[in-house]
């Protein structure tokens, strides 16, 4: 039976998250396809192609909760707190992208160079000028972008480490409804740090 596009490129996204790109061969991608060896370069042109289209994929699907985040009307502090729970929200929706990131934030290569350019420093620019109003307001910490986007990201291992998690007592599957409560929890945690003048102590 012949895959449909979205079928190729997600079973694409599971390997490269499980086997990361240097381990993600032509051949391997192909058996896990069910395709021939020479698919992926006359498809795409070759491995690195199709890990753009893989990734391009994903995160087209995840986009929506940041850019309705950023369009809310709320003063920066709310618009702030919301656009990390998208955040959170976009995590847990694919660990196999937070995995694949996590992966390429660690090699300088081309693949890190358009993840940046594409998506991390699209998002940055966009919580960037939120964060500096925020900073000369007194309400948040003085902080550079490197620490803040540290500060945001590191914490989402919880929700995309799935062995890790259960080791640490957290349920493998959990329903929407606790998702949702896990995913407000930890940007509740964080943004007790990073707006420790603005978030009530009983909040």
């Amino acid at each position: 039976m012949e895959l449909s596009d979205a079928e190729i490129l997600r079973r694409g996204l599971d390997a490269f998250a499980e086997l990361g790109y240097q381990g993600a061969s032509v051949r391997e991608l192909a058996k896990r396809l069910g395709v021939s060896h020479n698919f992926i370069n006359d498809r795409f042109g070759s491995k690195e192609n199709f890990w753009r289209a893989v990734v391009d994929y994903e995160m087209q699907g995840l986009q929506k909760p940041l850019e309705d985040a950023f369009a809310v009307d709320a003063d920066d502090a709310e618009k702030f707190g919301i656009v990390i729970k998208a955040f959170y929200t976009i995590a847990a929706r694919s660990p196999q992208m937070h995995r694949i990131i996590s992966e390429e934030s660690v090699l300088e290569s081309n693949r890190l160079d358009y993840l940046h350019s594409k998506y991390t420093n699209a998002f940055l620019e966009k919580l960037e000028p939120i964060s500096r109003r925020l900073m000369e307001s007194g309400r948040m910490p003085r902080l550079s972008m490197d620490i803040m986007f540290t500060a945001i990201s590191g914490p989402a291992i919880v929700l995309t480490r799935g062995p890790l998690a259960r080791r640490l007592g957290r349920a493998p599957l959990l329903p929407a409804a606790e998702w949702e409560q896990l995913t407000t929890s930890l940007a509740e945690v964080v943004l007790r740090g990073l707006l420790p003048a603005v978030l009530p102590s009983d909040s």
